[in-house]
């Protein structure tokens, strides 16, 4: 071994993975490359309570510098991965240096996504991004929010619980339509509007900057803008190498293990095989982060002593909250096509579980975070049944 394993991107995949290599007893180098500046932090922490928490370096940080220092992990920050070369297992960095490798694991995560009308217009990925969007809603006393998704929702909840008026625009005609069935999206929006948020789904944004927008109809919302679009992979590293990229992301095997030999995905970046389709599917969440840079790790440890590992086939599990009420998303509600409920919908008590014919396919808790998590296993074991 002379190169160790080299793991691009700072965020929770890549340094679940750095950690468990040494948690399994790998004891070759490990060098973590990031592209920002500070220390490895929780992003979650910056949709959840965008408004009211504190953002600080040493509040938000995944853990202290010494952690990573005994656990004898190399972390690189503000320092870019800009050149891959698979077959010589070389890493060329923004600073100049190249770094040999025997195993490499891609965490490079994903930008936010952006649209023609809306150039320029702030999105939030990064802590830098949180403190200017907070100014900026604190000084002129509004926001408007383009995008009903998880992340807009919840940036939409923090800004509306700290008092100020919130418009969110959505072109779907419901909120959060990809990711769970419309009587969830109906108490989802029910929650919003009871705090004065103005919905405004099946609308279309004509032109947008930062001091305002104009929707497709003619109305001007003035005041901050924030996009919050969605996520798309950051494949460049991979595309420029020949590694095989699908339209989710990079594509891997079950293992984690991209196209080219020793290199291997994890986190927002990865495509690995859905566990119920095959097909290469991305998951964009922080606890799926988290598995899938523990499964990268002990793939890249078992290929490199020449044994075996786990497969990854994960259930998705990501959570949210708004105004104090707890949303757990067990694998695929959406993609279900009946539903049975358990609870109250209106009391905000409820279990939603979604099956496409008899299978269990998707469930959201409601006020119920144990029941998510139970669903989760309740899939788990189904996929590992049918697997077997």
């Amino acid at each position: 071994m002379t190169g160790g394993v080299v793991i691009v991107g700072t965020g929770i995949a890549g340094m679940t993975a750095a950690q468990t290599l040494r948690d399994n007893g790998f004891g070759g180098p490990v060098t973590v490359i990031g592209s920002e500046p500070e220390d490895p932090y929780r992003r979650t922490a910056l949709s959840k309570d965008l408004l009211r928490a504190d953002l600080s370096a040493d509040r938000i940080r995944l853990r202290p510098s010494a952690f990573w220092t005994e656990k004898n992990i190399e972390v690189c920050c503000g320092v870019m991965a800009s050149d891959l070369d698979t077959a010589g297992r070389l890493v060329g960095l923004s600073d100049g240096r190249t770094l040999p490798y025997d195993a490499l694991i891609l965490a490079t995560g994903g930008r936010a996504a952006s649209a023609e009308p809306m150039a320029g217009v702030p999105t939030l990925r990064t802590r830098s991004d949180a403190q200017r969007i907070r100014e900026s809603i604190a000084d002129t006393g509004r926001v408007s929010v383009v995008g009903g998704g998880l992340i807009g929702l919840e940036i939409a909840a923090s800004a509306a619980a700290a008092g100020y008026p919130v418009d969110v625009v959505e072109r779907a005609h419901r909120v959060m339509e990809r990711v769970v069935p419309e009587i969830v999206s109906e108490v989802i929006a029910e929650l919003h509007s009871e705090r004065g948020v103005v919905l405004r789904c099946g609308a279309r944004v004509a032109s947008a900057d930062a001091a305002g927008l104009t929707l497709s109809g003619g109305a001007r919302l003035d005041g901050p803008v924030v996009a919050a679009l969605g996520l798309r992979p950051d494949v460049t590293l991979a595309v420029a190498a020949g590694i095989e990229v699908a339209a989710a992301g990079i594509a891997t095997d079950d293992h984690l293990r991209t196209s080219a030999d020793g290199v291997y995905a994890a986190g927002d970046v990865a495509a690995p095989p859905h566990p119920r389709t095959g097909r290469p599917a991305r998951t964009e969440n922080w606890m799926s982060a988290t598995k899938q840079g523990m499964a990268a790790a002990l793939s890249v440890s078992a290929d490199l002593a020449g044994g075996s590992a786990p497969a990854y086939r994960e259930v998705p599990l990501a959570w949210t909250i708004h105004y104090g009420v707890n949303f757990q998303i067990a694998g695929w509600p959406a993609s279900g096509t009946r539903y049975e409920i358990d609870g109250s919908l209106a009391e905000r008590d409820a279990v939603v579980r979604c099956f496409d014919d008899r299978q269990l396919v998707g469930a959201v808790a409601i006020g119920r975070p144990r029941a998510g998590r139970t669903a989760r296993e309740e899939m788990t074991a189904e996929l590992t049944r049918l697997t077997v």
